[in-house]
């Protein structure tokens, strides 16, 4: 098993992991980025408007490896 480190953006504030989750492989640990995101998407998505989200996997040197992201704008008409 390996430790990787998810570090997220969004428009608000900028979250560290400082513990990060273990993993058997970095595949394992892109799709769990994934599910972050989605996640927090959830959450924000009821306030409307514009919404940027980015999820960053590190693994246990703090090295980036992956990285996904989610842009989504809405506005009435």
């Amino acid at each position: 098993m390996e430790r990787f480190y998810f570090d997220l953006d969004n428009a608000e504030n900028s979250q560290e992991d400082t513990e990060g989750q273990l993993f058997p492989n970095r595949e394992r640990a892109g799709m769990e980025a994934l599910r972050i995101l989605y996640d927090v998407a959830l959450d924000e998505v009821p306030g409307g408007g514009h919404l940027s989200i980015t999820v960053k996997v590190l693994d246990d040197k703090r090295d980036q490896i992956f990285e996904a992201s989610l842009t989504l704008n809405s506005a009435w008409s």
